[in-house]
């Protein structure tokens, strides 16, 4: 039986702000998006069977119906008529319900084998596309890189990546509903700060200290509010010495710092390593997706 192994790369958001509600109940976003060198590992095979078959040890992974790359798979076979069965076996590294887009992820990867391991030939457009269908991050996830998201963040204008820029990530170990988050937001209380404009122009001249200091998440307000431990993650981490900024990404928990370089993002892993459930040090990635 042939199979396929694809990395799929985490994402966190350098810059994140709500510009009003959509009918259909979603947000309109400005973000801007880079994938991470973080990554689960994705093995799709074939199988005999005609089943889509999820495996995942990591107990907060559903391995039915409700998991995006079981959806993701489902999609694509819905849309040839059919592609055969399949095993999908995921290794998780990225943290569950933290921001980082880990489900997302998967599902991209999965949009990404399948369509290779099949030969069903759909573009890179046509497959983000479906992703959107299943998940807002999902397109971004396929595209990967550094990316203006707009709409539900599904509509993507490419960026220049940064290069092996060294980030620290901490996750206190708080399983945050994005769904409540967006509940919580109230327009009314909240000053829109215009910084997407500022982080862009420093991304396209690869001033990663420019980027560092104008990092901006809407989301924090809500967040911060019911979790205030979160707030002091997160301005700890900012105070580390190599530190050029510190941001919560998505709708949280996980906080991440940008920083100068590895020796010192190293050195703040191990002040924190002990004391929150994930912490590790990662960099900037060109690529979303992967096969290997």
């Amino acid at each position: 039986m042939r199979e396929i192994r694809v990395r799929a790369h985490a994402k966190i958001n350098l810059y994140l702000d709500v510009v009003g509600k959509r009918e259909d109940g979603y947000h309109n976003l400005e973000t801007i998006f880079h994938s991470i060198e973080l990554h689960d590992d994705v093995i799709i095979r074939e199988q005999a069977t005609k089943d889509i078959t999820v495996h995942c040890e990591h107990p907060g992974v559903p391995c039915d119906s409700r998991n995006l790359a079981y959806r993701a798979a489902n999609l694509l076979g819905d849309t040839v008529g059919g592609i055969g069965g399949i095993t999908v076996d995921i290794h998780k590294r990225i943290p569950v319900a933290a921001g980082l887009a880990g489900g997302s992820a998967n599902a991209a990867a999965v949009l990404h084998g399948v369509n290779e391991l099949f030969g069903l030939d759909f573009t890179q457009e046509t497959l983000m596309q479906f992703g959107a269908q299943l998940g807002a991050d999902i397109p971004f996830c396929l595209y990967g890189g550094a990316a203006l998201g707009v709409g539900i963040g599904d509509q993507l204008t490419r960026l220049p990546a940064l290069s092996d820029v060294p980030l620290l990530l901490l996750n206190p170990g708080i399983e945050i509903s994005t769904a409540t988050v967006f509940q919580k937001l109230n327009f009314s209380l909240t000053t829109r700060e215009k910084r997407g404009i500022i982080i862009k122009a420093f991304l396209e001249k690869g001033d990663v200290v420019g980027i560092g200091e104008n990092l901006y998440n809407l989301l924090e307000v809500p967040v911060f509010s019911q979790y205030p431990e979160i707030a002091a993650l997160k301005t700890e981490l900012s105070t580390q010495t190599g530190a050029c900024g510190a941001l919560m990404t998505g709708s949280g928990a996980t906080v991440f710092a940008v920083m100068h370089n590895t020796d010192a993002a190293r050195q703040s892993e191990s002040h924190f390593k002990n004391r929150v459930s994930f912490c590790t040090t990662t960099v900037t990635s060109p690529v979303g997706v992967h096969v290997y």
